[in-house]
């Protein structure tokens, strides 16, 4: 009987700490080391000590470069913008942390997804900043942004979820998120058919 408390007791203090791991620690470089590339990276590590980011770090090896747009690959890299915005920070982070997700996990599920997206909502603009730029690309986007709300949402509360995605509706893929904000649980539901999710 005392063995099966302190096994219980052991997996009840494994499971608590696995609830309150951190934000594991990122790799973050900066690619010239200018200092608007030292703030950002000083601003990424700043609200990954404040927030647990754990659930949304796929890779953990993130750049820095000013002047870029940020992509997922090959490696995260991060632009000097939104530094006296930090949700919109977290956004973007996660936004290509979504990325990182559908390509780790979700690789050889993308072509009938991008298939099911355009049926579902043909003609999305796809010309930047409409849309990413290619078609495929775009309709991709309707579930990374769609992981990007519901991450946000889980971060900092549905109210500041919903102001970043409609700031970034005006910012760059207008016609993305405009879609992502109209017709979010259709998109889940369709990226339900693939068990996409964080």
């Amino acid at each position: 009987m005392d063995n099966l408390r302190l096994m219980a007791v052991l997996a009840i203090t494994a499971a608590l700490a696995s609830a309150n791991a951190q934000t594991p620690s990122l790799k973050i470089t900066t690619k010239h080391g200018s200092p608007l590339e030292e703030r950002k990276k000083q601003q990424i590590e700043r609200l990954a000590s404040e927030y647990n980011l754990k659930k949304w770090t796929i890779t953990r090896r993130i750049v820095i470069e000013q002047g870029v747009r940020p992509h997922s690959s090959p490696e995260l890299t991060l632009n000097g913008r939104f530094l006296d915005n930090d949700d919109l920070t977290l956004s973007t982070y996660i936004h290509e942390q979504a990325h990182w997700l559908l390509m780790e996990r979700h690789h050889g599920q993308m072509r009938d997804l991008y298939r099911d997206l355009k049926l579902w909502l043909p003609g999305l603009p796809t010309d930047y900043p409409r849309g990413d730029g290619n078609e495929e690309g775009t309709y991709i986007h309707l579930a990374v942004i769609t992981l990007e709300w519901q991450g946000m949402e889980e971060l900092v509360g549905p109210e500041r979820a919903r102001r970043a995605m409609d700031l970034l509706k005006t910012d760059h893929y207008f016609a993305i998120y405009a879609a992502v904000l109209e017709h979010r649980a259709a998109i889940e539901n369709i990226m339900g058919r693939y068990f996409i999710r964080w």
